[in-house]
């Protein structure tokens, strides 16, 4: 039988990369993380980690079992409530990842509406840049994220992750007067050895 803890394990080091880190997300020793690693593939007779050099990542079974682990977690999570409230009413605590102007545009007026509408539900917000609300959605520190495309191809998340479009907010090109005549489209590529100022992570919190 899968343990649930050792699944939890399991799936941070698919998020966070190494055991270190998984053991300071979750108060516990290396070694500790790396013998409960270990019973995990006692348990399922598969071979779940492989190591490189003084690091170990997973192998395509232990990451297909890190993909299997998210859902049985959030499932027995789901079940727990529905015992711990069986009049069906949405109860207990939401944690919500967003950046500033997110938190006050979208998050709190939504908690207004929960407290009113759902009033045994509590909102907790933890106000986190976009490029770090994806890593922190997976080790499961929050339960929803709200963050923001930056455009520079980088995941917001991950493949495993459903995402949900909520606003769009147009960018705004802002040259030198003279640069261009008035309407006149950009061309970014003549700009593109240009100094630029643009936003970056770590920029979008107050």
């Amino acid at each position: 039988m899968l343990n649930a803890a050792r699944l939890q394990i399991l799936a941070r080091l698919e998020s966070l990369g190494t055991v270190r880190a998984v053991g300071a997300s979750l108060h516990l020793s290396p070694s500790a993380v790396s013998a409960q690693l270990a019973a995990l593939e006692a348990e399922t007779g598969a071979r779940l980690l492989e190591r490189t050099g003084r690091r170990v990542r997973l192998t395509p079974a232990g990451r297909a079992l890190a993909r299997h682990a998210r859902v049985i977690l959030d499932q027995m999570a789901l079940a727990e409530a529905e015992l711990a409230h069986p009049d069906g009413e949405p109860a207990g605590a939401v944690r919500v990842a967003a950046f500033s102007s997110a938190v006050r545009a979208l998050v709190i007026p939504l908690a207004a509406r929960l407290a009113v509408e759902h009033p045994r539900v509590e909102v907790e917000v933890d106000e986190l840049d976009p490029r770090e609300s994806g890593p922190a959605l997976r080790r499961a520190d929050v339960d929803v994220a709200v963050t923001a495309d930056l455009l520079d191809g980088a995941l917001l998340a991950g493949s495993d992750v459903a995402t949900v479009p909520l606003l769009e907010d147009p960018v705004v090109l802002v040259t030198a007067r003279g640069d261009r005549a008035p309407g006149e489209p950009a061309d970014l590529a003549r700009l593109a050895d240009a100094p630029w100022a643009a936003d970056l992570p770590g920029r979008y919190l107050s």
